[in-house]
């Protein structure tokens, strides 16, 4: 009988010290050993060269990845073995999605979407309401001008 292939997100930090074709090696090289091994990756997410929180082994900065991938149980242990071994990896970190989880994360991008459409809405009203406040602010400026010119 065939293992139930799970839903993970993975992510890896790569030495951020590292030329970026030396970076591409190792994410190829990730990649690689997950679809060799079973997986199906559906997303591959670089987010660039970061600071770190803290040091990690005397660096300060590392190359962040993510991965959201289909894979069978026993990839998980075979990943940590190979992320261990491998002396650029940093960090990383497994997790197991449900399906709950997923329907809460489309759920957020609906919400995030909802409110980031009223911001914009919000913000070009409040650019015409500016622009009249700068209307009656030029109006003022030139009528305090006119005094001015007056009283000399």
């Amino acid at each position: 009988m065939a293992a139930v292939k799970g839903i993970y997100e993975l992510t890896v930090i790569i030495n951020g010290a590292l030329e970026e074709d030396a970076i591409q090696q190792v994410v190829d090289r990730a990649t690689e050993f997950i679809t060799r091994n079973g997986g199906e990756i559906s997303n591959a997410d670089h987010w660039g060269r970061k600071r770190l929180a803290y040091p990690i082994n005397k660096k300060h900065t590392g190359y962040y990845v993510q991965y959201a991938m289909v894979a069978p149980p026993e990839l998980v242990a075979l990943l940590e073995r190979y992320f261990h071994l491998d002396e650029h990896i940093i960090r990383y970190l497994n997790l197991r999605l449900e399906e709950k989880d997923l329907e809460d994360r489309a759920e957020m991008k609906v919400r995030m979407a909802a409110e980031a459409e009223a911001e914009a809405e919000a913000a070009g009203e409040g650019e015409r309401k500016e622009g009249d406040d700068r209307g009656d602010r030029d109006r003022d400026r030139d009528r305090d001008r006119g005094d001015r010119d007056r009283d000399r």
